[in-house]
């Protein structure tokens, strides 16, 4: 019974640190363009692509999608993901989507501060997130 007891408390301990280093790691976020991959577009496939940690601070730092209509490019929407550093851009930082302006066209600039945050194209993040979160405590929980 009391080594059972230690097994058992060895996981909650294993699982609140596993849980808790996620957060020291750096962000990772998929960085591609649709231009030199077609699976980075809107029908984005993150089995081809790894997503990479980004440099700098934490709190530094965001995941992207950049979505913009070039112009001479009839029916074709550029898509960037990569990870944005807080400051580089004149632009509304909070999480979500803003429009922009990029030399004349316009573009929808969509930032995120969860691993993996930037695989969607549309505006679903916040709920994705929500969920994440749900599923790992109840994971977490459920463990204990």
């Amino acid at each position: 019974m009391v080594c059972e007891m230690q097994i058992n408390g060895g996981w909650g301990l294993y699982l609140f640190i596993s849980f808790f280093i996620k957060f020291v790691v750096s962000l990772k976020c998929y960085h591609c363009n649709n231009l030199e991959n077609p699976a980075c577009g809107m029908y984005f496939k993150p089995y081809q692509f790894t997503a990479q940690p980004c440099s700098g601070e934490e709190e530094d730092v965001k995941c992207a999608l950049q979505r913009e209509l070039p112009k001479g490019k009839e029916h074709w929407v550029g898509i960037i993901r990569s990870c944005y550093r807080i400051g580089s851009l004149d632009v509304n930082e909070t999480n979500g989507c803003h429009q922009m302006n990029i030399t004349g066209h316009a573009a929808k600039l969509c930032l995120c501060d969860t691993d993996y945050c930037n695989h969607a194209t549309g505006t679903c993040w916040p709920y994705v997130s929500i969920t994440t979160a749900i599923s790992l405590v109840i994971l977490f929980l459920y463990h204990l």
